[in-house]
């Protein structure tokens, strides 16, 4: 459903009023960011925002651009219609460090950086902010995109937070199924950020229909094998990860990738999933860096009612302050 910029405005009003008809004392904020580039940016996330009075910072590659998976009106309308700020995410996604080592800095920066930040700024967007892709950087990196944005962000099992680091940096969690994090979970550190008026940082890429998701009962389990209780299909080209119970976040640095699902057979890469589930448990295959709708939708209309929603920039003008 498509939202014109009255109707969001309309939406957006009446969310407060509910909130503080129901005695909610709006403190501290959530800033929600997605990485990469996609037009359901505009078309299902920022309305979904939208209805709940929020809106997110997106961190486009420019190569999405160029193969019109997002398009330059796309963006211009996430931040003119619905709020939200626009960001650099590098031209092709490139692990920095990595490319640095390779080719240099200065090679980055004239290939990967400046084309971007210019590229969008040309467009009319006003780029402040970088995330590195894998969220891989280095201090000598972080100085040079610093000459030319304010901000960039470092990942962190618990972004909560009162503001920017020294270094520029400000701290994210993950909300993708490779990181997942029951909702149960999610809304505690709503609370938390609520009690301490401080930030809660949250990113991911993409929010898709629940029926994107394969969910079920684990029947048995071995090291790198589920017996589940349906039939799972995966979709060709797409990359799956394994949640072996949604009762627990996903703790490992490496998350649970899906090598093969065969009928009721599921095969991991990797990693000992008797250690991460049991019989019974109730297990997830997803896109690797989704979220499924349900669980955005009941994080967002929870936090609606504790927290405010900024943008990276607004932390980095000091706006959660006011």
């Amino acid at each position: 459903m498509k939202f014109s910029k009255k109707q969001a405005a309309i939406l957006a009003i009446a969310t407060i009023f509910l909130a503080k008809a129901d005695g909610a004392d709006l403190r501290g904020g959530v800033v929600l960011q997605f990485d990469d580039g996609w037009t359901e940016w505009r078309t299902e996330l920022a309305p979904e925002l939208a209805r709940v009075g929020g809106r997110a910072t997106g961190f486009v590659n420019n190569k999405y651009i160029a193969n019109e998976r997002i398009t330059l009106d796309d963006l211009r309308a996430l931040q003119n219609e619905f709020g939200w700020e626009i960001g650099s995410h590098t031209v092709n996604h490139h692990n920095a460090p990595r490319f640095v080592r390779q080719h240099g800095l200065d090679t980055w920066l004239r290939q990967e950086f400046d084309p971007s930040v210019d590229e969008l700024r040309a467009a009319g967007l006003d780029v402040r902010s970088l995330v590195f892709p894998f969220n891989d950087s280095t201090p000598e990196l972080a100085q040079a995109v610093l000459k030319k944005v304010e901000s960039f962000r470092r990942a962190h099992r618990l972004a909560i937070a009162a503001g920017p680091c020294e270094d520029g940096a400000l701290p994210g969690t993950s909300i993708d199924s490779t990181r997942f994090t029951p909702v149960s979970v999610m809304k505690q550190w709503v609370d938390m950020a609520h009690r301490r008026n401080e930030l809660l940082l949250l990113y991911g890429h993409r929010v898709l229909p629940d029926s994107a998701f394969v969910t079920g009962r684990v029947v048995r389990v071995s090291p790198q094998e589920l017996t589940v209780d349906v039939d799972v299909v995966l979709q060709p080209g797409e990359e799956y990860a394994l949640v072996p119970d949604t009762k627990r976040r996903t703790a490992s640095a490496d998350p649970v990738r899906v090598s093969s699902a065969e009928g009721r057979i599921i095969r991991v890469d990797g990693g000992d999933l008797t250690r991460a589930t049991a019989e019974g448990a109730e297990f997830l295959i997803g896109p690797s860096y989704g979220t499924r709708l349900s669980e955005f939708r009941e994080l967002i209309e929870y936090a609606a009612g504790r927290l405010r929603f900024f943008t990276v920039s607004d932390v980095v003008d000091g706006k959660h302050r006011d």
